[in-house]
């Protein structure tokens, strides 16, 4: 997954999406880029230019976090994202201190999100 579709995929599990389709926003002269707006957890319509940026900033991983509900496959694959395969077992030192980016990983994996090659 590239970097915007993780952050798409990690806003939309934490309850952000698109309220309108492409023609119920023509309504509107000049909302020419629908797929632009969405629709936050509060309720208030935002750009997508407005979702949290998971991949770089802890504290919105961290909100993120607080809506997981498998904590023991979200622990195993931030260790293992963060550990060494080739040693003995994985690191948990590592994982605490793992970046926004390997949490926001770790995240999707472990709510099936992710796409690629790489799924765990």
């Amino acid at each position: 997954m590239n970097p915007e579709q993780q952050r798409i995929a990690i806003a939309e599990a934490c309850g952000w999406h698109q309220p309108l389709s492409a023609e119920a926003m023509k309504w509107k002269e000049g909302w020419t880029m629908p797929e632009v707006w969405w629709l936050c957890p509060e309720g208030v319509l935002r750009m997508q230019s407005d979702l949290p940026d998971y991949l770089s900033d802890l504290n919105a991983m961290h909100e993120a976090e607080q809506k997981m509900e498998y904590w023991d496959g979200y622990i195993s694959n931030l260790k293992f994202i963060c550990g060494d395969p080739q040693s003995e077992g994985y690191s948990t030192h590592k994982a605490y201190r793992a970046t926004a980016a390997q949490r926001a990983e770790a995240f999707l994996k472990t709510l099936n999100l992710w796409e690629g090659n790489d799924k765990l």
